[in-house]
């Protein structure tokens, strides 16, 4: 008796899942603070919400610094061009806050994310990103474990301003789930 293509099959589940689980988080709904007054509201007034009461329910909002299907507002573009045989998933650009306690004028920086899917075997998905990342003025350092991904590596973009060194740096993460590869880019660079 052989396990092998039922751990297969888990496994392109799992994988499938985590993916889907990926390109959820990043495009991410609203802080729920909203629903959270809503709640608060109607305990404390005990009447009831509209949605309780049969009329519709409010839908969750969507992060305004993430986008489903395109790049996400603040974006660098042309940081990362999607390759011609793959398809944008999600993306989102959210600016990083420079601390109260900065002592010189910061580099306004993003932290950014871009998911993508490919037919393209693993290794090639690698080799395009380190292709267009290398193109940009980054250069491959060693990544850290890959904790569950098929692939991953890290690039490091540093440079010199009258203000000190600007280090920008991202992590490319590709899961193979049989079918497709899922590509990560994460990170935190310049804002455009």
């Amino acid at each position: 008796m052989c396990d092998v293509p039922h751990f297969a099959s888990a496994r392109r589940a799992a994988a499938l899942a985590a993916a889907v689980g990926l390109v959820l988080a990043t495009a991410g709904c609203g802080s729920g603070s909203e629903q959270a007054a809503t709640a608060a509201t109607t305990e404390s007034t005990g009447e009831p919400s509209g949605a309780a009461a049969g009329g519709p329910a409010d839908l969750p909002t969507f992060d305004p610094s993430s986008a489903v299907g395109t790049y996400a507002q603040g974006f660098p573009t042309d940081l990362f061009p999607v390759p011609k045989d793959a398809t944008l998933l999600a993306s989102s650009a959210q600016p990083v806050p420079v601390p109260e306690d900065a002592t010189t004028e910061a580099t306004p920086m993003t932290q950014v994310t871009l998911n993508l899917s490919s037919s393209r075997p693993t290794d090639q998905v690698i080799a395009q990103a380190e292709h267009i990342l290398t193109s940009k003025g980054f250069k491959q350092i060693p990544a850290p474990e890959s904790s569950g991904l098929t692939a991953q590596t890290a690039f490091l973009r540093i440079t010199k301003e009258k203000s000190g060194e600007v280090q920008e740096s991202l992590l490319v993460g590709v899961l193979d789930d049989g079918e497709r590869r899922l590509c990560s880019i994460s990170g935190t660079v310049r804002t455009p």
